[in-house]
């Protein structure tokens, strides 16, 4: 298939975003939150100091919001609004309830996964890929960790670009990998996983990075943590409410595979030749253990 041009941009729910980052937000977007929340259509309609007198806060807090939502302004908070507002039914998460039955299951799960892809839309921004997938075309060597649900993200990362003929690893002992940052040749990167922004052993790792000058490149939800803090260039996908089940962590460990994803075929594309070259070698390299 050749070059797609001009193709449509997906956008998820602003709303569904707001309200799962509501409790983390200062009090002062917070408030503009929740009246956004409560009266979505009428805000399309509002100018900003409208809503920041409705809401009982300042237009600042709410310039504020907008850049908590990874949205440029309100003007596009509002278009955002209108999408939403002209869905016949507003997109969610849905948590797996007590006795659910298998075609429930299904169609939650499944649900919950289009819903954080189209989310994911939201936070993509190309000038930041670009720039992250320069810095693993330009890493002598590569190290990434996370730990839990991120630590399985870490690892296929790392066997994708393994197999790219990059020195790649996803060490699960951070003692190991603080060392390796120690010792580590020019132009290493260090890439931290993390959904919550605030795994402690991740943090240390950054923090081991930059005393050591390796490049650090974090991936987590949108919203304020350290990791946004401490990475050099920060990567982010949506924030799915809390569930009892944590079908959100589930939704998380699916949009950080997708932006993994996203990063490796954009890498692919700009050395297409030797990525095909590359693939093929491992490929006959792997199928050789195969052999009787």
């Amino acid at each position: 298939m050749g070059k797609t041009e001009g193709m449509p941009v997906t956008t998820g729910s602003i709303l569904t975003q707001m309200e799962a980052m509501l409790e983390q937000l200062p009090e002062s977007e917070r408030k503009a939150a929740q009246y956004i929340l409560a009266a979505s259509a009428e805000v399309s309609g509002l100018s900003i100091h409208a809503v920041a007198d409705k809401a009982g806060t300042s237009a600042a807090a709410i310039t504020r919001l907008c850049r908590s939502l990874g949205l440029s302004g309100f003007p596009d908070l509002k278009m955002r609004l209108s999408v939403d507002n002209a869905k016949p039914q507003r997109p969610g998460y849905y948590d797996i309830e007590r006795g659910e039955t298998i075609q429930n299951v299904i169609q939650k799960t499944v649900s919950n996964s289009l819903q954080a892809i189209q989310d994911m839309m939201l936070h993509l921004q190309p000038e930041l890929i670009e720039q992250v997938v320069d810095s693993f075309r330009q890493a002598s060597v590569i190290h990434m960790y996370g730990v839990g649900a991120s630590a399985i993200v870490a690892a296929d990362a790392a066997q994708k670009w393994l197999r790219l003929g990059k020195q790649a690893f996803a060490l699960q002992d951070e003692h190991l990998i603080a060392a390796a940052l120690a010792s580590a040749p020019p132009g290493a990167l260090f890439m931290g996983i993390s959904y919550s922004g605030n795994t402690k052993e991740v943090l240390q790792l950054f923090r081991v990075a930059q005393k050591y000058g390796v490049r650090t490149i974090g991936l987590s939800r949108f919203g304020n943590h350290k990791v946004a803090e401490l990475a050099d260039l920060m990567l982010y996908t949506p924030q799915a409410p809390e569930a009892t089940l944590r079908s959100g962590a589930s939704s998380s460990r699916l949009t950080q595979l997708v932006m993994i994803d996203i990063l490796f075929f954009a890498y692919a594309s700009t050395q297409y030749e030797e990525t095909i070259l590359r693939l093929s070698q491992t490929h006959e390299a792997t199928a050789f253990l195969k052999q009787n």
